[in-house]
């Protein structure tokens, strides 16, 4: 069939067959897209009534839309009536090649586990049932996307079984006893087939195997398969008990639902969770290090500033995908913008080899653009280019100054890294020039002009609807917006879900997703476990994007793991240098080691910053209550508020003494949280400083119940010192996934 065209489906080549049918990869002449095309065998085509099952399901099945499971795209039939499906075509390979190599290690199989146990519970919620989970049906993408295939022919939960009563419907090896004997069959029998396939990972080999089908019935409905443990011993007790009981042969003593599954996954330490301090960030060669100094606008426009800018930072976040590159981030780049320097001064100041500078002149359509990369310790250019192209080229530039860079640094790329230098995010210049303006607004994120971010972000996305940088800035937006009380998890927490799971639709390898999901699972779900493997994937991703090892470095502190946090700390402020945010990840560290007088002595300076920098001074106020200067204290809160445009609130505590002002503080949110929103937690740690100790115990409930994202600190942050032996606050402990 190689070369044939079925229906608007130009055959490639073919990829493999089963008893399912064969499966090509193909070209879509209309859409031009490669796909992978599955084409069902004969016996489909000849009883009408197993056509009209089968139609109905695969409808069903193909309305599935999950980062873990390969999308349908369509299912017709060829001129003779044969059936086929078209759907996702990905590189990479399947679990059971994966295992043929030999086995995997504990977090590859958790985080194997994890996808295709979300995969399967999003199938559950819409009535869908795969029946057939195995390792040849799931894969793993060259990016390290698991993905479930073959949901083609899932069954729908109230529709008639495509199989006939008493017969069965899947692979012997990873069929549940219910589907041994043709029984009806419910979401449980996908959880037994997914226990069988974690024993297989564990240990290398299906749990019941034996020579003849007939045997493998009779084990897998009288016997229990072999200990895990004889086959190794590195095995946590919680993977064995969630093993043992997603293969319980009664099926009332399974799971009743994949969510309970999940949650018992998301428990699970690993000796490679415990010492996380083993995942490390690769270190550059000293030589293999730039600086993106802004480049300067020739232009007479002041308004083409901006144009410059989403020029730098490009170059910044390109080169930043480069495992062996050392790149300056671009809070540090930054603040050499509209001076005067010595690029060897620029170098020995942010430790690199090399600077990149340059300048711009657009003009009627037309740009010119001229860069030089100076190695610092001469001061002698290494290359310097002059490129005159129209203003439509420049994605094209930048991928040619990238690539040249790496080229003059003599900088190996590793696998899929070149790849990722000459990719884009859109092509659209009006889209990538909103998108920078809204990037403005996010990197200073000053909450009286989010709107502003936001609006930008849209506008992106109404020129390019697949934006997905756009929608990642639009996911941390609403996170930032959570976390600092602007908004309640109710209100925001579906957005942030919605554009991370487009961003997740659009480009599963952008490392932003993988950030969120983070987040996402640490703040809101108390996941911590599966917040550290999705921060491992994004780093993974892009080892040089700060914000992401500044957020795991607090997700390192929220479980007490400080030496972790502070290799993390380390790391992004060799990239970002003048980052406050990397910076205090570190005073963190220190606060909750109860270090005051040096926190404060360091965050001090955060009083004098325009717009203020509400999370170094939230550390500051309290560090200052706790070393008895309350009135410094004070003056932090009300600067704070003023930020946020609290004008009420400074009143109020300009009318008290500053002995009642934290009480009058937090009795004043505490009155106004039912009409204006504002963190339970915040609420509950000014209550703590006021000595009002039931008030705090009653607002951490709150915030624990609404989902604040601060909640999952509530291990680490000193404040609660004085209640943590108290019954309750043990119980929130728990609540939200940490140990008293």
């Amino acid at each position: 069939m190689i070369s044939q065209v079925i229906s608007h489906y130009r055959i490639i080549e073919k990829l493999g067959e089963g008893g399912m049918g064969i499966i090509y990869k193909a070209e879509d002449v209309k859409l031009k897209r490669i796909v992978a095309l599955k084409v069902l065998p004969e016996s489909f085509t000849r009883d009408e009534e197993s056509r009209r099952r089968f139609t109905l399901e695969a409808q069903a099945a193909s309305s599935l839309q999950h980062n873990n499971i390969c999308t349908i795209h369509e299912i017709d039939e060829t001129e003779n009536g044969q059936f086929f499906i078209a759907m996702d075509y990905y590189e990479g390979e399947t679990l059971k090649n994966k295992l043929s190599k030999g086995l995997l290690s504990l977090d590859e199989i958790i985080y194997i586990t994890t996808q295709v146990a979300e995969g399967l519970r999003n199938a559950h919620e819409r009535g869908i049932i795969h029946r057939d989970i195995k390792p040849p049906n799931i894969f793993i993408t060259k990016e390290g996307i698991v993905k479930i295939l073959d949901f083609g022919l899932a069954k729908k939960v109230d529709t008639t079984q495509f199989t006939g009563k008493g017969s069965k419907f899947g692979t012997t090896n990873y069929m549940s006893p219910e589907q041994i004997k043709g029984e009806k069959v419910d979401y449980r029998t996908d959880i037994w087939s997914l226990g069988v396939l974690l024993y297989e990972m564990l240990t290398g080999k299906p749990p019941f195997h034996a020579d003849y089908e007939q045997t493998i019935v009779y084990l897998i409905l009288n016997q229990e398969p072999e200990d895990v443990r004889d086959y190794r011993q590195d095995v946590p007790e919680k993977l064995l008990n969630i093993l043992e009981k997603s293969m319980a042969k009664y099926i009332n003593n399974r799971y009743d639902d994949l969510a309970a599954m999940l949650e018992d996954l998301g428990t699970v330490t690993t000796k490679g969770e415990i010492e996380d301090s083993e995942f490390e960030l690769p270190t550059p060669l000293a030589s293999n290090s730039i600086a993106v100094l802004p480049f300067v606008n020739l232009s007479t426009d002041p308004e083409q500033e901006l144009f410059c800018d989403g020029l730098t930072e490009e170059l910044i976040s390109t080169l930043s995908r480069i495992r062996e590159l050392k790149v300056v981030a671009r809070t540090t780049a930054y603040a050499f913008k509209g001076g005067s320097y010595d690029v060897r001064n620029v170098g020995r100041k942010l430790d690199v080899r090399t600077v990149l500078e340059g300048s711009v002149r657009k003009s009627d359509g037309r740009l010119r653009i001229t860069a030089q990369l100076i190695n610092v310790l001469d001061g002698f250019h290494l290359w310097s280019e002059r490129y005159d192209r129209e203003l439509k080229d420049v994605f094209d530039l930048q991928e040619e100054i990238s690539l040249k860079i790496v080229d003059v640094l003599k900088i190996k790329l590793l696998e899929n890294e070149k790849e990722k230098l000459i990719k884009r995010y859109t092509d659209n210049l009006e889209a990538y020039n909103l998108y920078l303006q809204g990037m403005v607004f996010f990197n200073n994120l000053n909450l009286r002009v989010v709107s502003n971010c936001i609006e930008y972000f849209n506008k992106a996305l109404e020129k390019d609807p697949n934006y997905a940088l756009a929608y990642y800035g639009l996911g941390g937006i609403y996170f930032a917006l959570m976390y600092f009380g602007a908004k309640s998890t109710k209100e925001a927490l579906p957005y942030m879900k919605k554009f991370n799971k487009k961003v997740l639709e659009i480009d599963e390898s952008l490392w932003g997703g993988y950030h969120l999901l983070a987040l996402q699972k640490a703040c809101f779900e108390f996941k911590h476990d599966a917040s550290s493997s999705y921060y491992r994937r994004a780093l993974e991703l892009n080892p040089n994007d700060t914000l992401t090892q500044i957020n795991y470095g607090m997700h390192h502190i929220s479980v007490g793991n400080f030496d972790a946090a502070r290799k993390l700390t380390e790391r992004a402020l060799m990239i970002d240098p003048l980052s406050d945010f990397a910076e205090l990840v570190g005073q963190y560290a220190d606060f909750c080691k109860m270090k005051f007088e040096q926190v404060a002595e360091r965050l001090s300076k955060y009083m004098d910053y325009d717009p203020p920098f509400l999370w170094g001074l939230w550390f500051l106020w309290r560090a200052c209550s706790f070393l008895g200067r309350k009135e410094e204290a004070v003056e932090v809160l009300k600067k704070i508020f003023t930020a946020v445009g609290s004008t009420k609130m400074v009143e109020m505590i300009d009318k008290v003494s500053v002995n009642d002002a934290f009480k009058t503080i937090a009795f004043g949110m505490a009155g106004a949280y039912s009409t204006h929103y504002s963190s339970p937690y915040d609420i509950a740690t000014i209550f703590i400083h006021a000595g009002k100790k039931e008030e705090a115990l009653k607002w951490l409930k709150e915030s624990i119940h609404v989902l604040d994202p601060k909640a999952h600190f509530l291990v680490a942050d000193p404040d609660f010192q004085s209640i943590r032996n108290d019954e309750r606050f043990i119980e929130y402990v728990k609540m939200v996934g940490l140990k008293p």
